[in-house]
């Protein structure tokens, strides 16, 4: 007979380790048994507490919502559903022996900067308060569908552990039962039993270590740029001075390439902005492609980008920025077609600040835009 979810798991844990996570992360959470009671639910946005729930009309659209989520619920991955009040939810089975106990939410998230148009609109449409309603959606957490995809990866383990220690807690709690009316089995059982412990406590510190490393990618996405994934300035920061000093203690070449794309205003006029961040993120991913490991390519505002390159004088940066050049040309971009970009070089020279190599390359690609654009210029 499968035990109840909370025949397993106290619920009075599970709160305290879900209000953990949500403090530290900001997102919501809820564990839900098979009969549809909620055991936790934690960190519910305002947007949906104080308005969706609120309106009759809009409250159909959550009860939908839950209706459509657990009939398309895939027992072997987590389900991904965008509610229709504008939101996104995650929901995963909660298994022992693959047979599903409960579900587990984490939700009332958005992946990018909302569409501020959309939510005045609907704030109208249902008589919201439309400034009470843009405060609410602006609390409510914006996280990238990698982070989400490494937390579900989290949970799924996490979860399948607690269910097995439950169920093994469930199963020896039965075997002393027996113990009682059989003693001669008694040393036999608790010496079993103790090896199994053991080797729960072992995943336990397996689970604690995997943790730690998701914090770590977590920090990791503090410097990653959302929409190109590409790093950005916060990143550049953290190791300019590093190679700035490397540079100057070991008498080794670093060079910036900064490039930009040219007439990138026309792509957004012409074939909107939503074809812009796909000619963005199509840009990243070729340039990515062709560098070294240890370069590192960041977005430093709009359509312009840097790339860093240790160990790298002028000429072979001007070697690695003709053959970008050239690749860009002759890349077909989905809608928009082809693009060129433009391109300045700069070499760090003894008694360079920071500052003054940005200007330096900033010079570059200003020459290379006011010689015709498509085409790399190196600092003088």
């Amino acid at each position: 007979m499968t035990p109840r979810l909370q025949e397993i798991i106290e619920p009075e844990d599970l709160q305290e380790l879900m209000l953990f996570f949500y403090e530290t992360s900001g997102i919501a959470v809820g564990v839900l048994d098979l009969e549809h009671n909620w055991l936790v639910s934690i960190g519910g946005q305002k947007i949906c507490t104080n308005f969706h729930r609120v309106n009759p009309n809009c409250r159909q659209k959550c009860l939908l919502t839950e209706t459509r989520i657990l009939e398309y619920l895939d027992a072997n991955d987590y389900t991904t559903h965008f509610c229709q009040n504008g939101l996104i939810e995650v929901i995963v089975p909660i298994l022992l022996d693959d047979v599903p106990l409960g579900y587990f939410f984490l939700g009332q998230f958005l992946y990018q900067q909302p569409d501020r148009d959309y939510f005045k609109r609907q704030a109208i449409t249902y008589g919201f308060d439309i400034n009470d309603y843009l405060l609410a959606l602006d609390q409510v957490p914006i996280v990238s569908p990698q982070h989400i995809d490494y937390l579900m990866r989290f949970f799924v383990r996490f979860f399948g552990l607690l269910t097995r220690l439950g169920g093994e807690n469930k199963q020896r709690c039965r075997a002393e039962l027996e113990i009682i009316k059989a003693k001669e089995q008694l040393e036999v059982r608790v010496e079993e039993r103790t090896e199994e412990l053991n080797k729960a406590l072992n995943e336990v510190g397996d689970l604690a270590a995997q943790l730690n490393e998701k914090l770590h990618q977590i920090e990791q996405l503090a410097v990653i740029d959302s929409l190109t994934n590409t790093y950005n300035r916060r990143k550049f920061d953290e190791v300019i001075t590093d190679e700035h000093n490397r540079t100057e203690k070991n008498k080794v070449p670093f060079s910036f390439i900064m490039l930009d794309i040219d007439h990138f205003k026309m792509v957004n006029d012409k074939f909107g902005h939503s074809v812009g961040d796909q000619v963005l993120k199509h840009l990243c991913h070729l340039i990515r492609s062709m560098i070294r490991q240890g370069d590192l390519l960041i977005r430093w505002g709009g359509e312009e980008f840097l790339l860093l390159l240790p160990a790298t004088d002028i000429a072979a940066a001007s070697s690695i920025a003709e053959n970008i050049r050239l690749k860009v040309e002759a890349e077909e971009f989905e809608t928009a077609g082809n693009i060129s970009i433009s391109l300045g070089v700069a070499q760090l020279q003894q008694g360079d600040s920071t500052d003054t190599l940005l200007k330096q390359v900033d010079c570059a690609l200003y020459q290379a835009k006011r010689d015709g654009r498509n085409r790399v210029v190196c600092s003088s």
